[in-house]
């Protein structure tokens, strides 16, 4: 008798007003960021004259055709960036792990004024660089090539890597670099057979983010480079605005491919990009 007055009791318990209106606020927040991506995914499937009148809405047949279109149009410019993702964010690895294992565990002469040195570039502007490095890159005749997209991640995009990394391998025990260096191992194979294995999660996180940044470069690709070595976020654009301003859904579709590959990197990589962002929190 007792457990079903408990019971009933529970049934009966009334839901405070708060609560309710927290959890409707969720809601809308939550179908105002959902539903824009829903309407791009169904009008990506659409002919020009349905998506005219049945645009708030998913209809039946499907145009797979605007996949195929968009995919040709957009192929040249996502291979750009694949190049530039892969250079750049290879580069970059390399360079800021041995900038932050130096940071970290070696000691020379103004080493805390350099590394804050590199901490204050994390508060400039990126766009108040953007006509001095277009100089640069002009006076050094890289203007129109792929060059001038990957050189600006080897030097000012490891910034931040180097801040993560250099936190992350601070943090690590002494006692594991000094034992392999009692065993004869150098300091930079304590690097490569330490330090690295380590970092593996946090690389992998600094991985995806650079390859977010490089898919959604626009401004810098339109000033270095030429129409055809735009890389995806600029190429859409300037794709569907000259040639398919009244095709709506081949443009959505433009979207979705020019989307896919990023979807599909954090579906894969989910599981490092989190103990990255994990461990880099716990490091600090």
């Amino acid at each position: 008798m007792e457990q079903e007055k408990i019971m009933q009791q529970k049934r009966h318990k009334k839901i405070p007003v708060g609560q309710i209106i927290l959890h409707m606020v969720l809601v809308i927040l939550l179908f105002i960021m959902l539903y824009p991506l829903a309407m791009a995914l169904w009008n990506a499937f659409k002919t020009d004259l349905s998506y005219e009148y049945t645009r708030w809405y998913p209809t039946l047949p499907l145009r797979i055709r605007n996949v195929k279109t968009a995919f040709d149009m957009t192929s040249q410019y996502m291979l750009n960036t694949v190049i530039v993702g892969i250079a750049g964010t290879a580069g970059l690895l390399f360079i800021s792990s041995i900038a932050s294992f130096a940071f970290a565990k070696m000691k020379f002469p103004g080493r805390g004024f350099f590394f804050s040195m590199v901490m204050a570039l994390m508060m400039v502007p990126g766009v108040l660089t953007l006509v001095p490095s277009y100089i640069l890159y002009k006076t050094l005749g890289l203007h129109d090539n792929l060059m001038a997209l990957i050189l600006p991640i080897w030097t000012g995009g490891c910034i931040f890597a180097v801040f993560l990394l250099t936190t992350f391998f601070g943090g690590l025990p002494r006692d594991l670099f000094e034992a392999a260096q009692i065993d004869g191992a150098s300091l930079f194979r304590c690097y490569y057979a330490i330090a690295l294995p380590l970092s593996m999660p946090i690389l992998g996180t600094i991985t995806i983010m650079q390859i977010v940044n490089v898919w959604n470069d626009y401004i810098w690709p339109q000033l270095v480079l030429s129409e055809e070595k735009f890389t995806v976020s600029a190429g859409l654009l300037l794709t569907f605005r000259s040639e398919h301003t009244s095709n709506m859904p081949v443009m959505f579709a433009g979207y979705l491919v020019a989307s896919s590959p990023l979807i599909l990197l954090f579906i894969f990589a989910n599981k490092f990009y989190i103990q990255g962002l994990v461990g880099a929190a716990i490091k600090m």
